[in-house]
């Protein structure tokens, strides 16, 4: 196991944080150390303007509103569009939340990180405050919440109230380094490709390597290095899994078709037995749909996965029940399964059974041997796959920094004060279906409350 530990770094000295506002544009390559006179350029800087980082920035900026207190809150993104991911989010529609969100739908170390900002930001209150920027949302299957007016309004909704609380934004501006204070009530130093600026606290929601086309980077991880934080090696979740050979073959041949199915994986696996019935959809690469999706989240390479097609029967009793005894085995295959994938099963049936065309003859006439070869194309598929579609189609990513080293109610750092980290930036990964973007709202409205 990973420690779980912030390790204290030693920095030379520095000088004490000036409030006053400054603008650094122009390039540079390493950022020298705060001269005497440096001035802050904000009172927070929030690296990263997705949905955590702009929650937690309105939140931050309402609650010194309600105190009365003046809080220069700067956001800094890579990109020019704040919030790609989650203008893409959903197809464009956004599930932003799930009604069912709780620490047992999320993968991390210590999966119990997440029941204090879950507790603080149930579904409920995110959908009030939705209802705060003028959108609305509705419930689909197993609690999805989606937002009516779609994903693209809401990044705007947020980024509106954003700037309306005070906010400013610097977009375009990729960060590279993040140097601590050397002591307490000193500035931190956020290099980025245009320059270093500096600010008293920093909150990291600068994501993870999921989805690069939409900004997906790793610099999460190579800022761990830097702050002598623990990172959990990132890998793929929420996405396709690819197979080979035969099989791939078989998917290429049923391009296209959804099915209901049960994916699981061994006891004897990884990640101990996980079992998940969902939608099954074939691709020309391998698997697709919800089911894979969220068993990618679990999948190792080399783990064999077993696929019922038929989850809600029971093969071996139904092909023995009374009164089916004349019915051909095709038929009965073809009332749990569209014909294509009944034929593409049968094709995979070993020689001797193949050889005596069982599918084409009535149950009655077939031996147990028959029945069990029957009952285990349907819900005993085994196939190992090669891959995942990895990080290019991943819609989130399991890994970041270890939830150890920070507060569960606050998201500070324990060992660097002053430093927060944000939604995909730590060791926390949803399933399928809202829970990740919750998670982002959940930790960016914990953070903000203690900025």
């Amino acid at each position: 196991m990973r420690g779980a530990y912030c390790a204290a770094l030693v920095f030379p000295a520095r000088i004490p944080y000036n409030r006053a506002m400054s603008e650094h544009t122009s390039p540079t390559s390493a950022a020298p150390l705060a001269p005497a006179t440096q001035q802050a350029d904000a009172d927070i800087l929030i690296l990263g303007a997705g949905p955590a980082g702009m929650l937690c920035a309105l939140t931050a900026a309402r609650r010194a509103k309600a105190a009365k207190v003046r809080k220069e809150i700067l956001l800094v993104d890579q990109d020019r569009t704040p919030a790609r991911k989650l203008r893409a989010s959903g197809g464009g529609r956004s599930n932003c939340t799930n009604l069912n969100a709780a620490p047992e739908h999320y993968l991390s170390k210590n999966p119990r990180f997440t029941a204090q900002a879950l507790k603080r930001l149930p579904p409920a209150e995110f959908l009030r405050l939705l209802e705060g920027l003028g959108l609305s949302a509705h419930e689909e299957d197993q609690g999805k919440m989606f937002c009516d007016q779609g994903a693209e309004a809401l990044a705007l909704a947020l980024e509106k109230a954003c700037r309306k609380a005070g906010c400013r934004f610097l977009l375009g501006r990729p960060v590279t380094g993040v140097v601590p204070p050397a002591e307490p009530g000193g500035l931190f130093r956020v290099d980025t490709a245009h320059g270093p600026l500096y600010a008293p606290r920093v909150a990291l929601a600068l994501g993870s390597p999921a989805w690069p086309a939409l900004g997906g980077t790793d610099v999460v991880a190579r800022l761990a290095g830097q702050l002598g934080l623990i990172h959990v090696p990132a890998r793929p979740a929420l996405t396709p899994l690819v197979l080979s050979g035969p099989e791939a073959a078989l998917c290429r041949e049923l391009t296209g078709l959804s099915v209901s199915a049960r994916l699981s994986l061994d006891a004897a696996s990884a990640c101990g037995g996980v079992s998940i019935a969902d939608s099954l959809l074939f691709t020309h690469q391998g698997l697709s749909g919800p089911a894979a999706l969220r068993l990618s989240s679990y999948w190792r390479k080399g783990e064999a996965i077993s696929i019922d097609l038929a989850p809600e029967a029971d093969m071996p009793a139904l092909l023995r029940q009374p009164g089916r005894g004349k019915a051909l085995a095709r038929t009965i295959l073809s009332e749990l399964m569209p014909r294509r994938l009944v034929e593409a099963r049968l094709a995979e049936l070993p020689p001797q059974f193949k050889a005596r065309s069982i599918g084409d003859r009535r149950l009655a006439e077939l031996s147990r041997a028959d029945l069990d070869a029957l009952a285990g194309i349907v819900g005993s598929w085994r196939v190992i796959p090669r891959t995942t579609a990895g990080m290019a189609r991943a819609e989130a990513a399991s890994g970041g920094l270890d939830v150890e080293a920070f507060s569960a109610k606050t998201m500070q750092c324990k060992a660097i004060p002053g430093l927060f980290a944000l939604g995909e930036a730590l060791d926390v990964a949803g399933d399928l279906g809202g829970f990740n973007l919750h998670w982002a709202w959940a930790s960016g409205f914990a953070a903000g409350h203690a900025l």
